[in-house]
């Protein structure tokens, strides 16, 4: 269902003149990470686009519990390999969706935004050998997540992360901000100036 929209002088617009999500992607480089976090994510090639078009600031707004930690290593790649820089606004960032409002450049948070991260969680099937790999790689997951917030801003060590991540950590904007997570908190003004 479409919703009426105005222009900038505030007229209401016709259908035809509304865009789709592609093209505000493009005109206002604006895009919507929201829900779990899968390996069909197409952000990866979207952003890719976008720094091919020009290097004007991409703006991601992130909703997510989090998801697949292999598709999130490599959004983070993807964010710091840009030429544009990558602008973070966290709504709801939990576990693997952290690593993603730590890695921008400049990174907010809504005022009544809420912040978790925990250990790296899995399934494991298979025998007894199969649960020793995967054992393995779940500790890899773990210092590589421990690694990107450290190098992403994180004011603690890594062995004090650790110790805060043995079991749900939940985080209050102002805490976020003071763990390193994040920047700022979004104002209205600052908003405004987002959506220009």
């Amino acid at each position: 269902m479409l919703y009426p929209r105005r222009d900038n002088e505030g007229k209401l617009v016709s259908e035809e003149q509304m865009v789709g999500v592609r093209e505000h992607l493009a005109t206002k480089r604006i895009y919507f990470l929201s829900g779990i976090i899968t390996a069909e994510v197409e952000s990866q090639n979207l952003f890719f686009a976008l720094d091919t078009f020009s290097h004007e600031p991409i703006k991601v707004i992130i909703s997510s519990p989090g998801g697949d930690m292999d598709t999130s290593f490599l959004l983070h790649d993807t964010i710091r390999l840009l030429k544009s820089p990558v602008i973070t606004l966290g709504r709801y960032c939990a576990s693997a969706a952290v690593l993603l409002l730590a890695s921008g450049q400049e990174r907010y948070l809504m005022p009544h935004a809420k912040v978790m991260l925990h250990l790296p969680a899995g399934q494991m099937g298979g025998d007894a050998r199969d649960w020793a790999i995967q054992h393995q790689e779940m500790e890899k997951y773990k210092n590589k997540m421990v690694d990107i917030l450290v190098d992403c801003g994180a004011k603690k060590g890594k062995e004090d992360i650790l110790k805060d991540i043995d079991r749900d950590f939940w985080l209050e904007p102002e805490e976020a901000i003071e763990y390193g997570l994040a920047d700022k908190i979004m104002t209205p003004k600052m908003m405004e100036k987002w959506l220009k």
